[in-house]
């Protein structure tokens, strides 16, 4: 286990950081308990803060590397506060790269915010950098998604103008 020790400047970003997420996600809202009105109580226990399941406490990996010893060229990713919709991405993404020969991913608990990808390659590449490349790749492919999403709104954004302007001279 890994131990750092963080600067003062890391807290301070990460109180700031906080802060913020607890204003805009955290508990606010007009229910009798001061709660945010999405949070649900059981019997005496409070339930965690909505940006708990977001944000990284000071020190926290975001991704933890185990390699698998079990197979050759193979590692276990845990990535910590995502969900099922990067893990689908990641595993989908792997599974077209030619190099890797298996990919899936487990949720451990729907409760807690991370999952597991098991990753094996056919060793030209090591698992973690097929991760990297996968995660390349899905950026790549979101900036494409978002351009051209754009494109398609602002043109249907025009054709509507120039609809209204037609209606409106007859």
């Amino acid at each position: 286990m890994k131990i750092i020790n963080p600067n003062l400047e890391e807290l301070a970003s990460y109180d700031h950081t906080l802060a913020i997420a607890r204003e805009h996600y955290g508990r606010r809202g007009n229910s009798p308990s001061g709660h945010h009105p999405r949070t649900v109580m059981s019997a005496g226990n409070e339930a965690p803060d909505v940006y708990e399941a977001i944000l990284l406490a000071p020190g926290e990996n975001k991704i933890d590397v185990e390699i698998d010893t079990r197979l050759p060229s193979a590692a276990i990713f845990t990535f910590h506060k995502e969900d099922h919709t990067l893990g689908n991405m990641l595993r989908t993404r792997l599974l077209k790269t030619p190099h890797v020969i298996f990919a899936a991913y487990k949720v451990p608990h729907p409760l807690t915010p991370n999952f597991l990808l098991r990753v094996q390659t056919d060793g030209e590449i090591a698992p973690r950098q097929a991760v990297i490349n996968a995660c390349h790749a899905l950026i790549k492919d979101c900036g494409i998604l978002s351009r051209e999403f754009t494109k398609e709104f602002e043109l249907r954004k025009m054709a509507n103008a120039a609809n209204q302007q037609q209606q409106g001279a007859e």
